[in-house]
């Protein structure tokens, strides 16, 4: 015999929760996919300071020294993805043991 699964029962409430976490999981996905454009990806102002861990007013420094390019599009700042790279190499210091 099938049996009957009520609003009350653990199973239902297992189920909801279940769905109620793969909705979360979806809206986590949707809102941090970020769509290329020529195959290159750009970021948000927070996602540059949270990746370089810097305050707004250093990323705002780095912008007007020109050390990191950045465009905008409709008073929104993003920044390439791919130069942030670049400039984090071109000023990397590598360990050199004094022996």
């Amino acid at each position: 015999m099938d049996k009957f699964v009520g609003f009350e029962s653990e199973e239902f409430k297992e189920l909801v929760g279940q769905m109620k976490q793969a909705r979360s999981d979806v809206q986590d996905v949707r809102d941090k996919y970020r769509p290329t454009l020529a195959d290159k990806r750009y970021l948000s102002g927070e996602e540059v300071m949270e990746y370089l861990h810097i305050s707004l007013r250093t990323l705002q420094t780095l912008r007007d020294k020109r050390i990191i390019g950045y465009t905008t599009i409709g008073g929104k700042i993003l920044y390439p993805e791919e130069e942030l790279h670049q400039v984090l190499y071109q000023n990397y210091r590598s360990l050199e043991l004094p022996f």
